[in-house]
């Protein structure tokens, strides 16, 4: 089996935190052939940061590929480097988190007891720079896998879940895979790596090695997503990422078992029953109506309809109770997520 690794690192700004990403994947027990880096219209000095760090360790330069392009998001400077990549196997890393030394070993590990089986193997890992992020992301998602390593038999159930551990900056993922599956949604610029997830789910099984080998940085006030629009985490940008997303999943699922299909419907419900809250808050009470037709058409639910009802019969009332609903979850937290995203199963 080829152990030919391209590794990825798409980067936005921030050239002062690059150098430990790219230590991390040069210092690997088993070495990768490649580093592409691209920069996704930095306003900051990234290109000549790398320069500084090629410098510093000549034995790099013949493994480093510097990409600039200007401003599109994360899916196209990702597929911009995917399109250079030469390695059989493709490994994701993010500009500000961190590779242990011996991730890319496990991973081959895991791909080569499970044969051809395999053309995704992904990791568990650590978050850092959160003091509310004290489990590491398996135990976030309360899974618990046997052994070290282990197998995925059903991945598409896993990811349409939504309450998976497979994170892109932990996976390694067969190069001719991706290209059938077309790489990055460049119209997504949120949520686009749950999306190329599901598409390869559908291609092949998953592995795993159940051993932190990432370090996550998920520091609160910084914006890690590169390129990304300074509006990512305003509601209606996520809704709309989430809603083309789960539509796109839906029109992908026809050949899938129906509780899968259920599933991704009772997501779609979910982002419209958050559409209506987003239009309850601005006073905008017949778009409301409109979300919530939406929602039950996908998948009608007693508390769907109370709310349509509401709207009908006194839409202030219907805003006043989602605005105390909103005080209560938040309970003073900042870091707590809105009460307009619905929760997604």
């Amino acid at each position: 089996m080829s152990r030919s690794v391209s590794a990825i690192i798409p980067i936005y700004n921030r050239p002062e935190i690059i150098r430990h990403a790219v230590e991390s994947v040069f210092w690997q027990t088993l070495p990768v052939s490649e580093l592409i880096l691209v920069d996704d219209g930095s306003t900051e000095d990234v290109e000549g940061e790398v320069r500084r760090l090629v410098g510093e360790t000549p034995a790099w330069k013949d493994r480093v590929v510097f990409v600039r392009q200007e401003n599109q998001g994360q899916s196209a400077a990702l597929n911009n480097a995917l399109a250079r990549a030469k390695g059989d196997w493709i490994a994701f890393n993010a500009n500000d988190d961190l590779w242990l030394p011996s991730k890319l070993e496990w991973q081959f590990r895991a791909v080569e007891k499970f044969k051809d089986q395999c053309g995704v193997c992904f990791t568990d890992a650590w978050f850092m720079n959160n003091p509310h992020m004290k489990l590491n992301l398996f135990e976030f998602f309360k899974k618990h896998y046997e052994g070290p390593l282990g197998i995925i038999e059903d991945p598409v159930r896993l990811i349409v879940s939504n309450q998976h551990p497979a994170w892109v900056q932990t996976c390694l993922v067969r190069a001719d895979l991706i290209r059938e599956i077309g790489g990055f949604d460049p119209k997504l610029r949120y949520s686009e790596d749950h999306d190329f997830l599901f598409r390869l789910a559908l291609k092949t099984k998953f592995c795993y090695v159940s051993m932190p080998m990432v370090l996550i940085d998920r520091s609160p006030a910084d914006i890690r997503h590169t390129g990304e629009s300074e509006n990512w985490h305003k509601v209606e940008f996520c809704l709309k990422a989430d809603q083309h997303r789960f539509e796109k999943q839906l029109s992908l699922s026809r050949d899938l078992e129906p509780d899968v299909r259920a599933t991704i419907r009772k997501n779609l419900r979910s982002i419209h029953s958050s559409w209506a809250n987003f239009y309850l808050a601005s006073g905008d009470y017949p778009e409301a109506r409109e979300a919530l037709s939406a929602a039950a058409r996908y998948d009608l639910t007693a508390n769907i309809a109370f709310k349509w009802v509401l709207t009908r019969i006194s839409p202030a009332l219907a805003k006043r109770v989602l605005s105390i609903r909103d005080r209560g979850a938040a309970g003073g937290r900042p870091d707590r997520v809105s009460w307009r995203q619905e929760k997604i199963s």
